[in-house]
């Protein structure tokens, strides 16, 4: 069952005091569906400080690769005398349905670790126990109990005094708290929509919703989701839904987000006067206050600076989508970007440096991670990209980049350029530019004054950079580094 507080009681398992203490390594790997071994054991030979192997596409050969560097550590260990091995705990989170095979060559390098080493799994799905041989080591959680499903209900309501001295009202938020099942998630997520809803009318308009008949969905939770997707504004509408663009468990960046809701026009500016990132600060604070995101990091000032999306609402938001955003894996070479269908918009790649041709069509994101530039051509075609972001791009980027006069965004952070072609300047309509941790780079395009529609510049970590030729920036708003 998703949404029961699985994630939740594995966090506060994983962060506990004495947990920390106990181990000599924690490694939290968010797994979904489909189970991705290769991804799996390369997040376990990072977090035990494993090299990078040149066949981490060849799943035994990665797998026999991480098994023997375990081994070699414990052998340097023992050698001088250090006699305790490395005792780690790997939390698998929302495990789906791997074969055995799959299984067992993720396990397969862990059998080497010290005595008390532990793997936590949380599933929906208990035969994924049973596949894993671990039935008699399972922890079922149970639904809440209508009291306490109450209390988080009318915590995230927010309630003052003078409603809950309306009778008919506490009587139509009870009926709501027997909506939510028992689910964490769902009480969390209606007390969060009725918060702002002062009116028996609203709460009875809430208890009567069609949403509630609606048969669909396989999560129970989904339904008070929709019914807060619906009480959004349509343009915040678009912007929760433009999260999809993220893996499961990706930590967003507040700043980085909203630029990113600017490149696609979804800010709606009423007045020339206002300021379109505040919109977006607002848009945010209203995600924030429904409950749409959690986990999150505050600055030093107390503001949110990053966070995450619980994956029940991720599957909502990507559900919602009907398909125009798309996670796709293209860690294969001279491949072909095959796009599910032609209602795509919006794609974030994982990539394996090699080349990759892209199909005309209607892109207007593209998020490439490690792209080494080949076949790069194809790229700056999609004439109707507005948002392109291609971090640790080892290639020399190339001068077609300024015939995508359609980009509003562009990140391109840890390359290892030292220059930036002189064709970006002709990318009038670019409002977001970052080019962050690119040591190498040492200066701007020097025509980059004509780029007036520029708001953000993000040059931190470029430690040879000249900063020359922004003062001609007049909508400059903000400049890191």
């Amino acid at each position: 069952m998703g949404g029961i507080g699985k994630t939740t009681l594995s966090q506060l398992v994983y962060n506990d005091r004495k947990v920390r203490a106990h181990f000599d390594k924690r490694i939290w790997i968010c797994v979904s569906d489909p189970f991705e071994e290769i991804q799996i054991l390369a997040a376990i030979a990072q977090g035990l400080d494993i090299p990078y192997h040149p066949k981490a596409n060849a799943l035994e050969t990665y797998s026999q690769f991480i098994y023997d560097s375990i081994k070699d550590v414990e052998k340097k260990k023992r050698k001088i005398k250090k006699k305790e091995k490395t005792k780690f705990l790997i939390v698998l989170d929302d495990v789906w349905n791997p074969t055995a095979y799959q299984w067992e060559q993720v396990i397969k390098p862990l059998s080497v670790g010290a005595k008390g080493s532990k793997i936590l799994v949380t599933t929906r799905i208990e035969k994924v126990a049973v596949m894993m041989g671990v039935a008699n080591n399972v922890i079922h959680l149970e639904m809440l109990s209508e009291e306490y499903c109450r209390l988080l209900f009318f915590h995230f309501a927010s309630m003052g005094s003078r409603e809950r001295k309306e009778t008919r009202m506490l009587e139509v938020g009870n009926e709501l708290v027997k909506k939510c099942k028992g689910l964490p998630l769902a009480a969390k997520t209606l007390g969060s929509l009725m918060r702002g809803k002062k009116t028996l009318e609203e709460w009875e308009g809430v208890l009567n919703s069609r949403i509630w008949k609606l048969k669909e969905f396989e999560e129970n939770v989904f339904q008070p989701l929709l019914l807060s997707y619906y009480d959004l504004a349509p343009t915040i509408r678009r912007c929760l839904l433009y999260c999809a663009i993220f893996p499961k468990d990706y930590q967003m960046d507040r700043v980085d987000l909203i630029h990113l809701w600017m490149s696609q026009d979804y800010l709606n500016v009423k007045e020339k006067t206002e300021d379109i990132y505040m919109i977006g600060e607002a848009y945010f604070e209203d995600l924030v206050m429904r409950s749409f995101f959690q986990d999150f990091k505050r600055d030093v000032e107390g503001n949110i600076s990053c966070f995450k999306m619980h994956d029940i609402v991720h599957d909502f938001v990507q559900y919602l989508t009907n398909n125009e955003i798309s996670i796709l894996d293209v860690r294969y070479p001279n491949r072909r970007l095959e796009l599910p269908n032609a209602k795509v918009h919006h794609v974030n790649l994982t990539f394996d440096n090699e080349s990759l041709l892209f199909p005309p069509a209607n892109l207007r994101t593209v998020i490439l991670d490690g792209y080494w530039g080949y076949g790069a051509e194809s790229l700056f075609q999609l004439k109707s990209l507005r948002t392109l972001k291609m971090s640790k791009f080892w290639g020399i980027i190339p001068n077609e980049l300024g015939g995508l006069i359609h980009l509003r965004y562009l990140n391109l952070s840890n390359n290892h350029s030292e220059e930036l072609p002189e064709s970006m300047c002709e990318l009038y309509n670019l409002q977001t530019l970052i080019v962050a941790e690119s040591s190498a780079l040492q200066r701007l395009p020097q025509g980059v004054g004509k780029l007036i529609n520029l708001r953000h510049l993000d040059v931190r970590g470029c430690i040879r950079l000249r900063l020359t030729g922004i003062g001609k920036l007049a909508g400059l708003r903000t400049v890191l580094s």
